[in-house]
């Protein structure tokens, strides 16, 4: 009976635990299409009302250029400043008219807050990559934009690192799965990288060309699907998924055709979490990478002392002869091996010490001597 019970508390623990990750992706996709709907609510009648007054304006401005034109040619006296002047009008119409939009030669527009539109405005806002193409301008939108990012962007970091977790998690299973069979590649490649890299440092490199190398096919597997939404080339495609992945969002390139956007939104989401991920985990290894050559750094500085009160030791020894069984040959090799290591990873701070110098004690030599010294480091 027992046995049954616990099987059933472990499958209700798994329901509970999908039903969480549902939940979070169910509520934030809810939360974005509300949000977008009351944005296009506030911002679309306020646009419409822009839009067709700039270009019944400037439909009349190009008129009465045009009649000035013909009438003001009768006046043979004041026709070229009064053109100017209805020229400078005109000009000025249509530069408003295009930066809200309006094409001068079709005197069409296009709305920018339908609702596909706002639902990725919305995304921006959560995702805090702000391209600055579209934004509200009035009060109400302004404060609601206010309101919405407050609650969602926390809402929307949750989504990301819940995501984060699903892909640690595939990974883990793909990692059991297959585990036989990367292994011996892996011990393998450790094998032949052992006598040059005794530190780590070179599998801390591995792993981060790793993630580098993901990172790169993630955003160039949205390159090539932005290629055929959008007419753009490969590298204009490229360059938008790093600057929106990486939330640096300068809007000079964004998508237009809305019939993509929805599957936009999602990369977008998944895609930020993928590189958060990827980032981490460069940073990561270059930050364990440091703080061992960090350490080994210390450890060879004690040696050095070391080193320079063996020396010290043996010149003393051989003056009064003296006998200490202490093996200085076994380490200087260890310090010069520490040295060859440091100086291979191009460090900073030890590059005046050469290494054939600490070559004094011949191999095996034994100091002879009765003395007791303290031996002091930086660590």
């Amino acid at each position: 009976m027992s046995l049954f019970a616990s099987a059933g508390g472990q499958r209700i623990k798994q329901v509970r635990s999908v039903l969480e990750h549902v939940g979070l992706y169910v509520g934030l996709a809810v939360y974005t299409a509300a949000g977008a709907k009351i944005f296009q609510v506030i911002e679309h009648p306020n646009e419409l009302d822009i839009l067709t007054t700039y270009q019944a304006l400037l439909i009349s401005k190009r008129e009465i250029f045009l009649r000035s034109v013909w009438n003001e040619s009768q006046n043979s006296v004041n026709y070229r400043e009064k053109i100017d002047e209805y020229l400078c009008d005109y000009e000025e119409v249509v530069e408003e008219a295009i930066g809200h939009g309006i094409n001068v030669v079709s005197q069409d527009f296009h709305i920018n807050w339908n609702y596909i539109q706002s639902v990725f405005f919305s995304t921006t806002i959560l995702t805090t990559i702000g391209y600055g193409n579209i934004a509200p301008v009035t009060f109400l939108g302004r404060l609601f934009c206010i309101i919405f990012a407050i609650i969602g962007i926390p809402f929307t970091l949750s989504v990301i690192a819940d995501v984060g977790q699903l892909f640690a998690t595939m990974l883990s299973t793909v990692w059991n799965k297959y585990k036989d069979k990367i292994q011996p590649i892996i011990d393998k490649i450790k094998k032949e990288k052992a006598d040059d890299d005794d530190m780590g440092i070179g599998g801390n490199m591995y792993t981060a060309l790793a993630a580098f190398v993901c990172l790169i096919l993630f955003l160039s597997f949205g390159a090539f699907l932005f290629t055929l939404w959008e007419d753009w080339t490969f590298f204009d495609a490229f360059y938008f998924c790093f600057i929106t992945m990486t939330t640096i969002g300068f809007g000079d390139i964004v998508p237009e055709k809305t019939a993509y956007m929805l599957v936009c939104t999602i990369y977008i989401l998944v895609g930020m979490a993928f590189t958060t991920t990827a980032i981490e985990l460069l940073r990561r290894q270059y930050a364990e990478s440091w703080k061992k050559m960090q350490e080994l750094r210390a450890q060879i500085q004690a040696q050095l002392k070391l080193a320079d009160t063996l020396r010290k030791l043996g010149e003393h020894a051989d003056k009064n002869n003296l006998e200490l069984d202490v093996d200085i040959a076994g380490d200087l090799a260890a310090l010069k091996d520490n040295l060859a290591k440091f100086k291979k990873g191009k460090m900073k701070g030890l590059e005046d010490i050469d290494i054939n110098e600490l070559d004094w004690v011949e191999k095996n030599r034994k100091v002879r001597a009765v003395t007791i010294f303290i031996y002091e480091t930086s660590l």
